[in-house]
């Protein structure tokens, strides 16, 4: 559940999502007192207090993917009603802060609370044929008091996640492209941890400051394209003395994932405004088939009045009327 107060449990609210596996935990600094009367030592403390870790999911259009998902694009505009569309943008003003966290996980016989839990780290993994898979980082305060488990309420429950062969990429304005096998994308936030400790307490006393947003992602084409038919960079410009980039103007983004459901309207679409395509990879060994994999670089957008890197649109019959 999003809080309204950093590091307090809003004690209603929550979303229960279907996650696969998770590895949150809480861990602090254990600082031993040395002293030079004894050959071993014989005193120690704790030193910070704190909890992280991962949840790993496979990406269907519900209310707790969305609540995930704002953790990168804090500021959520509505349209439509049923399905509704959610367009999720990055922060473009002092107000639009990113939310933190209160998790609480079921293992077995008890529930752990975490409060104050801020993501840093998004991946997102589509390749043909499988589930579209998600993983979160988070950080925040030390784990709460074990408590009875609760029932939870699935919001998504009669939805089954998103695969990729009904998915698309596209490039600038072009159609999608056929020829893609694979397309991942990271969004590292950098977090600053120990600029939210303070004195008063042994765990962040505040959001975990975020630094320099990273974007970067991988394409992996069938084969090794040298004729463009959509849009898709050829290996002759990839390797071309200034490198590839793409910027198009007006509303176009340079690169589109579009992630659909096959048997409903629901769908999540990230749209990168600005790229810069590394070196491709094209090599071969014995009688394996010639592929090429390029990483690329999301920049911030400030050539045609975009003035942001990235937006994701989430339209689903499941989502919530009103903005996360």
């Amino acid at each position: 559940v999003k809080e309204s107060t950093y590091g307090t449990d809003p004690t209603s609210g929550y979303l229960y999502g279907e996650v696969d596996e998770e590895s949150i935990g809480h861990k602090f600094d254990l600082m031993v007192r040395e002293d030079m009367s004894r050959p071993i030592a014989g005193k120690a403390v704790t030193g910070k207090e704190y909890s992280e870790g991962d949840i790993n999911l496979a990406v269907q259009v519900d209310d707790f993917v969305a609540t995930c998902l704002l953790g990168f694009f804090p500021t959520d505009s509505v349209s439509g009603s049923g399905p509704y569309t959610h367009t999720l943008v990055e922060p473009s003003a002092a107000s639009d802060e990113y939310p933190s966290y209160t998790m609480k996980i079921g293992r077995e016989q008890k529930q752990h609370t975490f409060t104050g839990m801020c993501a840093n780290t998004l991946n997102v993994a589509a390749n043909v044929g499988e589930y579209v898979m998600m993983s979160v980082g988070f950080y925040g305060k030390g784990e709460s008091a074990v408590a009875a488990l609760a029932t939870p309420t699935f919001d998504g429950e009669a939805l089954d996640a998103l695969y990729f062969a009904n998915g698309e990429v596209k490039f600038g304005s072009g159609s999608a492209v056929a020829t893609v096998k694979s397309f991942s994308f990271d969004i590292n936030l950098n977090q600053d941890p120990d600029s939210a400790y303070a004195l008063g307490g042994a765990g962040p006393q505040r959001k975990i400051p975020k630094q320099r947003r990273e974007i970067t992602g991988t394409i992996e084409f069938n084969q090794v394209l040298y004729t463009a038919t959509d849009g898709e960079p050829t290996y002759s410009s990839l390797i071309a003395a200034d490198g590839d980039s793409d910027n198009p103007s007006g509303a176009d983004a340079a690169l589109t994932l579009v992630l659909k459901d096959e048997a409903a309207a629901d769908s999540i679409t990230f749209e990168f405004k600005k790229i810069f395509f590394e070196a491709p990879e094209a090599s071969v060994s014995g009688r394996d088939t010639n592929t090429m994999t390029v990483n690329f670089v999301a920049l911030y957008d400030t050539d045609t009045g975009a003035d942001k890197a990235m937006t994701c649109v989430l339209t689903g019959a499941q989502l919530q009327s009103g903005a996360y």
